[in-house]
């Protein structure tokens, strides 16, 4: 009976002990933006060429992809910043109803233009230029910053301070203490080149339009974390 007593209070003090030695956490998460002015652009377009005959067809597509070239060589555009070497043929068919068959009507060749714009204040020239020599596709060009990794950064700082800040805020409503950060995950990387918030349409009433209509606005990078953080006892 004495030996059982005994062995009951070594668990009972063992247990306190690991009681007060627990270590208690709190989880958060936290959310910084950060804003940086884009100073440059990669923008895509392409070229469908429809004609009867194949060399029609890829003449035609030349000729545009050079009139582009032109055009980024008296923009002084670096050729390196220029790619055209995407390009492709298929046939034209069509269903012919009362022969109840497809019916080949010509060829189609398309060139992909590939334009990386150094300075932003010839994207609308560049996009105007190009719907003048024939180009008939352009997507919404995608921005981007040379300071895109440090922008990110003062973001992720931000995003810490936030998940800190929400850490303290639930110690204090707790009636504890907040310690130190015990583990913290930055979550994704960076975020991708932002498209345009504008769709580009290779049209005739686009290409009358005015260059200087092509504001870019801000670049804006967004960063999430989760931290857990030590709570200690008043």
């Amino acid at each position: 009976m004495l030996k059982s007593t005994f062995i009951a209070i070594l668990l009972l003090i063992g247990a306190t002990a690991m009681a007060e030695t627990e270590t208690r956490t709190v989880a958060v998460n936290g959310t910084g933006f950060s804003e940086v002015k884009p100073d440059r652009a990669i923008l895509n377009m392409s070229i469908n060429a429809r004609q009867p005959s194949l060399a029609a067809a890829q003449s035609e597509a030349a000729k545009v992809t050079a009139k582009v070239l032109a055009l980024t060589d008296k923009l002084k555009i670096d050729r390196k910043y220029v790619d055209t070497t995407g390009a492709s043929v298929r046939p034209d068919y069509r269903w012919n109803r009362e022969r109840e068959e497809q019916e080949l009507r010509g060829y189609i060749a398309e060139r992909q233009m590939r334009v990386e714009i150094r300075d932003l204040e010839q994207l609308g020239e560049v996009i105007e230029g190009a719907v003048k020599a024939g180009v008939n596709q352009v997507s919404p060009p995608q921005l981007d910053s040379g300071k895109r990794r440090e922008t990110y950064r003062k973001a992720l700082a931000k995003a810490a301070t936030d998940a800190r800040e929400n850490a303290a805020q639930l110690a204090t409503s707790l009636d504890m203490k907040l310690g130190p950060v015990m583990q913290i995950n930055a979550g994704a990387n960076m975020p991708p080149p932002t498209p345009m918030p504008r769709m580009m349409r290779a049209d005739a009433a686009m290409a009358e339009s005015a260059p200087e209509t092509y504001n870019p606005g801000q670049l804006s990078f967004q960063a999430n974390i989760s931290a857990v953080f030590e709570l200690i006892a008043e």
